[in-house]
């Protein structure tokens, strides 16, 4: 449907068109304050890997959450860490709940190699890289 509606508006406007990419919204079981600079560190260089960065995300923190708590943010990407939302059954897997990207995955300080590359595999899914 929304590629029909690009073609549509493509042959009305003589304009070039850009798709804006969603949001990024970051899910952290703890304060940032908390966060480390080894974690901090970690997450950059994951979010560089995917051509982003922490300024252009969006980090909220909760103990635990629901999509339907989060949706007023208007996310279209969730990457939780330290928290399982109710609509995730397996750490470390792509969920698409209501047109939301979500993966969860175990606090930032627990991803050892092994992890990171099942998140790697999941997030490259998520962001078509």
């Amino acid at each position: 449907m929304v590629d029909q509606t690009i073609s549509i508006a493509e042959s009305l406007y003589h304009e070039d068109l850009y798709r804006i990419p969603g949001k990024v919204l970051i899910v952290l079981a703890k304060d940032w304050q908390q966060v480390t600079d080894e974690e901090r560190s970690v997450l950059s260089k994951m979010l560089a890997a995917l051509k982003l960065s922490l300024a252009s995300v969006q980090i909220i923190t909760r103990q635990q959450f629901s999509l339907d708590d989060i949706v007023s943010l208007s996310p279209s990407r969730v990457l939780a860490f330290g928290i399982k939302p109710a609509e995730v059954s397996n750490l470390y897997e792509l969920t698409e709940v209501n047109g939301i990207a979500l993966i969860a995955a175990e606090p930032i300080d627990k991803l050892d190699d092994a992890r990171k590359k099942t998140l790697w595999v999941e997030l490259r899914k998520m962001f078509g890289v």
